[in-house]
């Protein structure tokens, strides 16, 4: 199943960000990932399924919080796509 991952700038930021997408019925997991994910030392995800991103993401911008990447894993793949 393709999974997309929205990076977070702090594990605090990434915490807030599950709340509110679990305060609407999205249930993602919080994953610490590398630099080459993060774009600078360590940092955090919310991994969520595909077919809840575009929900998952309109929330999240309604709220004020805003991922700092977003990242695909299709066919054993990660790539980044445009937030």
């Amino acid at each position: 199943m393709d999974r997309y991952y929205l990076s977070a700038r702090s594990v605090t930021y990434a915490q807030k960000m599950a709340k509110v997408l679990e305060q609407n019925g999205i249930h993602p997991k919080i994953r610490r990932v590398s630099a080459t994910m993060s774009g600078r030392g360590c940092g955090y995800t919310l991994e969520i399924a595909a077919y809840q991103y575009e929900r998952a993401l309109a929330l999240l911008k309604a709220a004020g919080w805003n991922p700092t990447r977003v990242f695909v894993s299709a066919d054993s793949r990660l790539r980044e796509v445009g937030v």
